[in-house]
């Protein structure tokens, strides 16, 4: 199965897939794939992007700036993308803390189609749980896993790190209650948009870890595996 790990800069990311990928070594035939050209992995990459395109690189050969060279990184990218699918029992794939070179970008949207055309593939969108700790913040990061889904074509799992450092508290029914009273257009909005993202991203039940700390991945194996299987509980 492939893992398409997802998540804005400063989630915990890269350390998630540090940690889950030693995790599922001692049972499994696992692997992890470096698919951010501006990055070295922090952990052993069975393919590396960086092997064929660096950011850095291109922002000298072709004069670019950093957000020009990391588009024409993820453009030149896509030339190599047979090489960095790979298999095994669970692949892990990391994408760019720049979220929006892999869901915007027709090269990103492709590299993500090419790679769940080859297997089972999940997305697990990681997040900072300090940052969702709002209500707002909360059905908004909710809003963001519907779509990644509908841009990659790929059901994903919102995953709520930094458990060791902020309890999050929050659910859709809680944060339903808190919004239906408060004032104002933007209350009314978000209170909406709860029944949105509960349609579309709440059908699994939430998942809280530690990346760094290596807690709460009995559940994520567990809802990864359950998500195409027709007789897991998906509540």
């Amino acid at each position: 199965m492939n893992i398409l790990v997802i998540g804005p800069a400063g989630s915990g990311k890269s350390t998630f897939v540090k940690s889950f990928l030693s995790y599922l070594k001692d049972n499994y035939d696992a692997k992890a794939v470096n698919l951010d050209p501006a990055s070295d992995p922090i952990y052993e990459a069975h393919a590396d992007i960086r092997d064929f395109v660096k950011t850095e690189d291109i922002m000298k050969k072709l004069n670019l700036g950093i957000n020009g060279a990391l588009i024409k990184s993820m453009e030149m990218a896509l030339n190599h993308v047979d090489k960095l699918i790979i298999k095994g029992d669970y692949v892990l794939y990391d994408t760019p803390g720049q979220m929006e070179l892999f869901l915007y970008l027709k090269a990103g949207t492709e590299i993500a189609r090419r790679i769940a055309e080859s297997d089972w593939t999940v997305g697990l969108f990681i997040v900072d749980s300090e940052v969702a700790s709002t209500p707002e913040n909360f059905v908004s990061i909710l809003a963001q896993n519907a779509v990644i889904s509908l841009r990659t074509g790929v059901p994903t799992i919102t995953i709520f790190n930094k458990s060791d450092i902020v309890d999050l508290t929050l659910t859709p029914s809680s944060v339903r209650e808190m919004l239906s009273r408060e004032e104002g257009v933007l209350a009314e909005l978000m209170e909406r948009l709860v029944d949105f993202v509960e349609s579309t991203t709440v059908r699994y039940r939430m998942i809280k870890i530690s990346a760094l700390k290596g807690e709460g991945f009995d559940e994520v194996l567990s809802i990864v595996n359950e998500v195409f299987c027709s007789c897991g509980d998906l509540s």
